[in-house]
């Protein structure tokens, strides 16, 4: 049961590493294979799991996708999910954590795995442009794609018949892929079955119309034409709807903006995560319109979902400063409200 006693130890658990930074260890690849499906038949992901994908659970009624950071540490970010479901009490039996790795080219370590699917730009996104290795063969298959059969597959009632939640969480280039894969994702789950989205310190948010905050009106407005002119691509896929990729190009942008106030999505930020100097975080000119850094970016975000969409918003979308934490996935994942945002009944 999800208990006040549980959230207290989380936060105290949690204030013994105000403000670490993710643990810097060896890039591995993960061992268990995903096959991809028709689009590239040959093809699989790398991942690693808490239970068997093989076998059929009536134990299971969570599963939790970990989502890695642009570092491509699938390992550590199953190392986060499991630190936190060992937190709740009865969620480790009853969770299935899968952590996917879905690598850029670049970052691969070594020789590219024999059928190994990677991206050759940052699958954050949903980018179609990627390749099957080891003789590097390209593919068109978006990131996103997989997420949608794979959601498909592991929702099977013939697999786990009492699984009641899917959870997707992401820290950093992790929050960036659970956040727009919140708003153009095209997996819709059975009547039994509710997703939440949680979305940790992502660099910067895809926003589901035009408009951004003025400091001059202290508004959220549509650009005026010497700001486009000096950044016409802010509203671009990735920063916003416009320019959509193909994996969701046929959906018109009103029926996805509509779409995202209706999922219930939470997004977490560590009160240290302040640094403008980051050179992790983005600094295009879309990014800096978002904000000077994580904190205010999500502090902005917030302030334009319910310019948009009204106080009402509140009621799906859910927003949360985990204090003393850094730029840290374990941090904000292990937090009190971490493990509300990932484990508590959604009222």
């Amino acid at each position: 049961m999800f208990t006040t006693e549980r959230l207290m130890l989380a936060f105290v658990l949690t204030a013994v590493a105000l403000s670490l930074a993710e643990p810097v260890v060896a890039l591995e690849i993960a061992a268990s294979r995903r096959a991809v499906g028709p689009k590239a038949p040959t093809a699989f992901v790398p991942y690693k799991a808490s239970h068997s994908l093989a076998d059929s659970s009536t134990a299971i009624t969570r599963v939790v996708f970990s989502i890695h950071s642009s570092g491509f540490d699938a390992l550590q970010y199953f190392e986060n999910a499991r630190a936190a479901a060992a937190q709740v009490s009865g969620a480790l039996p009853s969770t299935l954590i899968v952590a996917p790795q879905f690598f850029e080219q670049k970052a691969i370590p070594g020789a590219i795995p024999d059928g190994m699917l990677f991206w050759r730009v940052s699958p954050f996104r949903g980018s179609s442009r990627g390749g099957v290795g080891p003789d590097v063969k390209k593919v068109s298959i978006s990131a996103f794609h997989v997420m949608d059969d794979w959601l498909v597959a592991i929702s099977d009632p013939r697999q786990f018949p009492n699984l009641k939640e899917i959870v997707l969480v992401g820290h950093s280039g992790g929050g960036q892929f659970v956040q727009r894969y919140a708003m153009v994702g095209k997996y819709e789950p059975q009547s039994k079955v509710t997703i939440r989205f949680v979305v940790s310190a992502p660099s910067s948010y895809a926003y589901s119309s035009a408009e951004r905050y003025n400091q001059r009106s202290k508004r959220f407005v549509v650009p005026g034409a010497s700001v486009i002119q000096q950044c016409p691509k802010y509203n671009d896929w990735g920063y916003g709807l416009g320019t959509p990729y193909a994996y969701f190009s046929a959906v018109p942008a009103e029926q996805l903006a509509a779409r995202y106030a209706k999922r219930n999505v939470f997004y977490l930020c560590g009160s240290r995560d302040n640094n403008p100097q980051d050179d992790t975080i983005g600094k295009s000119c879309g990014a800096m319109m978002q904000g000077r850094h994580r904190l205010e970016r999500m502090q902005v975000f917030s302030a334009f979902m319910e310019s948009k969409y009204g106080k009402s918003i509140g009621e799906t979308h859910k927003f949360a400063v985990v204090r003393g934490v850094g730029h840290y996935g374990k941090g904000t994942m292990n937090s009190a409200a971490g493990l509300k945002a990932i484990f508590a009944p959604i009222r």
